[in-house]
């Protein structure tokens, strides 16, 4: 029997072997020869012996594995027929197995994205003093948030609802915030069909009307890095999406890279990387329709990376679609009645919970010998 497309595109299967023992190593801080007795300290030298643990390449792989997401024509997802079935079925297919797929021929403009780049780039360029006024919080969901020193990647949230933060953007950035604001509005529109598209696939109901839809959603516009800043080391690069992800639960995450070449994505079978087809969005699944789904979908967190030779200026944005109603709607897996799901960022913080637990009790240890 021939194998599927979307089975052939699979990454290569999880054995779930359990975890190697742990390597004896010879003590580090060795041993003084006590008075008269080589025998007895040859004996104690070679015999306290403490064990090294090495984590699973799983969690924190050493280097992103090349893969390619499977691509999904959009159309037939809003028209009618056999076509719509199809396209439906491969959405909910590379959801279930992947946890990010491409969408193509989606209908949003190049030309708009890149004019919504453009108009917020003067907004990267404002005193960080006057920026700080307008800072992300726990009460404020929008507003700039900039990296550690020596990072380099800032970021703009934006959201829809209210007039407040229109008001106090403007207020620090007066000359082209209107342009900006003309613009967003005209991308919000268009990707908020999109996204509430495929969310009505995956969950099979019917799509909101778009003021409904809208509730709780925020864009992200992030001005990377000169020369990107994944150089920094794999482990780091994780730990801080994995923070980000923390601050923005959601229902799905489309992305549009911007002038950026590459895309990272990590979930559980570990760290890929991949070229995007050209004005292709790249949708990755949230942490509520997996846990909505009992875990048939399955969650993964994704962003553009840019290389040497991107665009220096790339502004790259995310689309993080929440409508605070996923979680309320449920899918029929009579399999998974009565299974608890667990998150992706909660594994991780387990796992990163034990590996210092272990390094703390083996420090005191061996001082204690």
């Amino acid at each position: 029997m021939a194998s599927s497309p979307l089975k052939a595109m699979l990454p290569p299967p999880e054995f779930r072997a359990p975890p190697p023992s742990p390597v004896a190593g010879v003590h580090p801080h060795g041993l003084d020869s006590p008075d008269g007795d080589d025998e007895f300290a040859g004996f104690l030298s070679h015999s306290l012996r403490v064990p090294k643990l090495n984590l699973p390449h799983r969690i924190f792989p050493q280097e992103a594995t090349a893969w390619n997401p499977p691509a999904i024509d959009f159309r037939p997802l809003i028209s009618p027929g056999d076509a719509e079935s199809s396209a439906a079925d491969l959405v909910k297919s590379a959801a279930a197995a992947f946890g990010c797929f491409q969408l193509v021929n989606h209908g949003i403009s190049p030309g708009l994205v890149a004019a919504v780049g453009v108009a917020a780039s003067p907004a990267f360029g404002i005193p960080l003093e006057s920026r700080m006024k307008a800072a992300r919080s726990p009460e404020r969901r929008w507003g700039f948030e900039v990296e550690e020193e020596g990072e380099g990647e800032e970021f703009l949230w934006w959201c829809r609802n209210g007039m407040r933060d229109r008001r106090e953007l403007a207020a620090i950035w007066p000359r082209s915030y209107k342009d900006f604001s003309d613009q967003v509005e005209g991308l919000w529109c268009e990707i908020q069909k999109t996204a509430s598209r495929v969310e009505a696939v995956l969950l099979g109901k019917k799509a909101r009307n778009e003021e409904e839809a809208a509730d709780g959603s925020l864009l992200c516009l992030q001005k990377h890095a000169p020369n990107g800043s994944h150089n920094a080391g794999i482990k780091h690069e994780l730990l801080r999406m994995l923070v980000r992800s923390w601050s923005c639960s959601c229902d799905l995450s489309l992305h549009l890279p911007g002038g950026a070449s590459e895309f990272h994505i990590y979930s559980k079978r570990g760290w890929y990387r991949f070229c995007p087809e050209n004005a292709a969005i790249i949708v990755t699944v949230g942490d509520q329709i997996q846990a909505c789904s009992g875990g048939f979908y399955k969650h993964v967190i994704g962003k553009p990376v840019l290389k040497k030779e991107d665009p220096q200026d790339c502004i790259s944005m995310a689309f993080h679609h929440t409508t605070h109603q996923a979680i309320a709607h449920s899918i029929s897996r009579p399999d998974r009645q009565g299974e608890k799901t667990i998150s992706l960022a909660e594994q991780i913080m387990v796992a990163a919970c034990l590996a210092i637990a272990y390094h703390i009790i083996a420090f005191f240890f061996c001082r204690s010998i």
